[in-house]
């Protein structure tokens, strides 16, 4: 990194000063556990209500999609953190661009297998029965 005129380097300028986090870290981090817990919840309920009718399961459908549309999100999020971070390992320095980095690593992780299985589960829903 080399320092501007002013002494900063191009991180200080995307918010990567020892204040608190910004926000993409922690919607990389948590998004897709949240989406994945809240399609988990909502299709048994949504399960149990379309097995009592003889229509479509466009609900259960549509859920499983907005649910992979949110962790693909959370993944996204991730993603720009990791560039704005530099697209380096984190190191064990205990600053805020080490902590950044360490966040967008680990979001990137969970939310990208996250957002596999969810993709998986989408795809399950529209070959299996949903009533058996």
């Amino acid at each position: 990194m080399v320092p501007t005129r002013d002494g900063a380097t191009p991180h200080d300028y995307r918010g990567h000063l020892a204040g608190p986090a910004p926000l993409a870290q922690w919607i990389g981090l948590f998004l897709a556990p949240a989406a994945f817990f809240l399609h988990l919840q909502g299709g048994y309920l949504l399960v149990l209500n379309d097995c009592g009718r003889d229509g479509g399961a466009g609900l259960v459908h549509a859920a499983g999609i907005v649910a992979l549309l949110l962790a693909l999100v959370g993944v996204w999020a991730a993603w720009i953190t990791w560039v704005r971070g530099g697209r380096e390992q984190p190191s064990d320095s205990g600053d805020a661009l080490g902590r950044t980095r360490l966040m967008a690593a680990f979001g990137l992780g969970v939310s990208a297998h996250l957002a596999l299985v969810l993709a998986a589960q989408v795809v399950m829903g529209f070959t299996i029965p949903r009533c058996q």
